[in-house]
């Protein structure tokens, strides 16, 4: 008897039992990637000046920033904006103006804890204006 006939069985056992564990492998669902995680939601956030009339001008803007920031609040822009509403003339009376700030929505909830609130909520058309 002949070892050729073993040696093929043995050979042929091996080719099958490698691919099928090729075929397994290649049908075998792969463990799903971490995609990175999605770009924040930026979100406007206003806050009054605090101006009066035929007085003080208020809080600057880089002071409120300066605020967020102590807060953990990621601070995306700056702008100084009106709250589009309108105003009696008077001596120390309320002027609109605001500061308005871009900001990660995740943050937002810092935000109202230091008196921010988003511009969405501000009642009368906001507009941004020069800084003075």
């Amino acid at each position: 008897m002949s070892s050729r006939p073993v040696l093929h069985r043995a050979l042929l056992a091996v080719t099958l039992v490698l691919g099928a564990g090729w075929l397994a492998a290649c049908t075998t669902p792969m463990p799903p990637t971490t995609a990175a995680a999605p770009a924040s939601t930026p979100l406007q956030v206003f806050k009054s000046r605090g101006s009066v009339q035929c007085g003080d001008r208020g809080t600057a803007p880089e002071l409120m920033r300066a605020e967020l920031e102590r807060a953990g609040v990621r601070v995306l822009s700056t702008a100084c904006g009106s709250d589009g509403r309108m105003y009696p003339a008077v001596c120390g009376g309320a002027t609109g103006e605001i500061n308005l700030f871009g900001i990660d929505a995740g943050d937002v909830e810092r935000a109202r804890a230091l008196g921010f609130a988003p511009l969405s909520e501000l009642r009368g058309d906001a507009q941004v204006v020069p800084c003075r």
